[in-house]
């Protein structure tokens, strides 16, 4: 499939833009997927990592500030995971991280800690102001952090009630889940950038964190109840709430 079999599916000034530069047009040109469904590749912004993400900024810039500082997130995002992008085999062979993700380091247990609390607080004030409801986490709740085996049971154990029911139990934020995909709109003028869900969220398999790069976006004066979570994700954390008074940070 080429660039020009794209232009039905793509909006006219991103194919002119992808034209003009090689790259963008080789991978859009070897883009397999039926463009009906996806006409970005999912995997774009893996296929721009490690220093190429900012040939997309004629593209993002058609959208004013907001498409800017879509793309400032894309670049911290990069930065944060670049040791992490590569390993090298026994046989000398590099090969590239299929998704991003970052490395935890003590050294930022503070700042850790302190995000957390920030995306509480945000959680907390969109259920009192959007819902009308009361906050359902706790914003003192007791902070703790995992590494290891340890974090890689805990969050098995936090899958497992998705596919048994059985598990480690986690607040039911679904409210907030459903509110964030269907209710925000995008500004006008900005829908287009609808077609780069798909690859946003396949940087890391987070809805949250394309939410975080999508919000300027949207149509709301809200301002992004992400920074927390973003800010934990580049120091290569997840966050979870089993309990309300709970927050567990794993590394």
């Amino acid at each position: 499939m080429t660039i020009e079999e794209c232009r039905e599916h793509l909006p006219k000034g991103w194919t002119e833009l992808i034209q003009q530069d090689p790259l963008l047009k080789e991978i859009f040109d070897e883009h397999e997927y039926d463009l009906e469904q996806e006409a970005v590749p999912p995997f774009l912004i893996q296929e721009l990592r490690g220093g190429d993400l900012d040939r997309l900024r004629p593209i993002l810039a058609l959208y004013g500030q907001p498409g800017l500082d879509m793309l400032q997130g894309l670049l911290e995002i990069d930065e944060a995971s670049r040791d992490t992008a590569t390993c090298v085999s026994p046989t000398g062979q590099t090969a590239y991280a299929a998704y991003f993700f970052a490395r935890f380091s003590e050294e930022n247990k503070q700042a850790a800690i302190n995000a957390a609390r920030t995306y509480v607080k945000a959680i907390d004030r969109i259920y009192v102001e959007e819902f009308d409801e009361d906050p359902p986490l706790d914003e003192n709740a007791s902070i703790e952090f995992l590494a290891g085996q340890e974090g890689r049971d805990f969050e098995e154990q936090v899958r497992q009630v998705w596919i048994t029911g059985e598990g480690i139990q986690t607040v039911d934020l679904d409210e907030l889940t459903e509110w964030y995909q269907e209710d925000l709109q995008y500004r006008k003028g900005c829908e287009d950038i609808d077609l780069m869900s798909e690859a946003l969220y396949h940087i890391s398999c987070d809805y949250d964190l394309s939410h975080y790069l999508q919000w300027p976006m949207y149509d709301t004066q809200r301002e992004n109840p992400f920074h927390g979570y973003f800010d934990l994700w580049k120091m290569g954390l997840n966050i979870y709430f089993p309990a309300r008074d709970r927050v567990v940070l794993v590394g």
